[in-house]
């Protein structure tokens, strides 16, 4: 594995020397169910076992945060309660909207240092998501998608995050109307998807909408390609 990152120009500092932060970027974002999936593959347990255990972690660190307490799981993180939002002076005042207590997690070894002895490559020229080949996973047939088929989408820097609203694929008409569709898989390379309800044949734009693993700090970019839809 080689981890890959672009770096940014920071924000906030007084002087004029400007600095540089990195982005990591992602190879692929998990939903949950896939998430419980591959943990169940490596540990044995259901997924629905392995559910059950993260939403009793999630309540638990939820019930020690509202008594103003810090929650530990030994060799990954400490939960503790952190004020967010700048004050005027020195008394405050607090200020809904700009203040808030939220719990953040903080990184503890051996889980913070599992990546220490890898050095990434830097991808500072940008990415740049582009769609090569559509396949239909039924018929295979490239570029003609039928009905309701799960269709792949193969090509470079994709890995439409599932959890942002903006980050999706979708099938567009000539007319300019808009369908989004099903991801059932996302990364870099691939993504596999389908729509929910038959469309009316005809032509269409695909596009995906993503930022290429790179998080929030960066726009959303689109890879396009022409389709049929039988």
């Amino acid at each position: 594995m080689t981890p890959k990152f672009m770096t940014a120009k920071g924000a906030g500092l007084a002087s004029g020397q400007p600095y540089y932060i990195g982005h990591v970027q992602h190879d692929r974002a998990m939903s949950k169910r896939e998430a419980y999936e591959y943990l169940s593959q490596r540990t044995g347990f259901r997924p629905a076992q392995l559910r059950a255990a993260f939403l009793g972690l999630r309540e638990t660190v939820k019930a020690n945060a509202g008594k103003g307490n810090a929650s530990c799981v030994g060799g990954v993180a400490a939960f503790r309660n952190v004020v967010k939002g700048s004050f005027e002076t020195l008394h405050g005042p607090w200020m809904p909207g700009v203040n808030m207590i939220v719990v953040n997690a903080f990184e503890l070894d051996p889980f913070k240092s599992a990546l220490a002895g890898f050095v990434p490559a830097n991808r500072t020229e940008g990415a740049n998501p582009v769609i090569n080949t559509v396949l239909d996973e039924v018929t295979h047939e490239y570029d003609i998608i039928t009905g309701t088929d799960t269709f792949s989408i193969a090509g470079a820097d994709l890995a439409p995050d599932t959890s942002k609203v903006d980050e999706y694929v979708a099938l567009v008409s000539a007319k300019g109307a808009e369908t989004k569709c099903e991801i059932e898989f996302s990364d870099l390379q691939n993504v596999k998807a389908k729509l929910s309800d038959a469309l009316e044949p005809g032509e269409y734009t695909l596009k995906v909408y993503t930022r290429s693993g790179m998080g929030e700090g960066f726009g959303v970019r689109t890879a396009t390609r022409k389709v049929t839809v039988a």
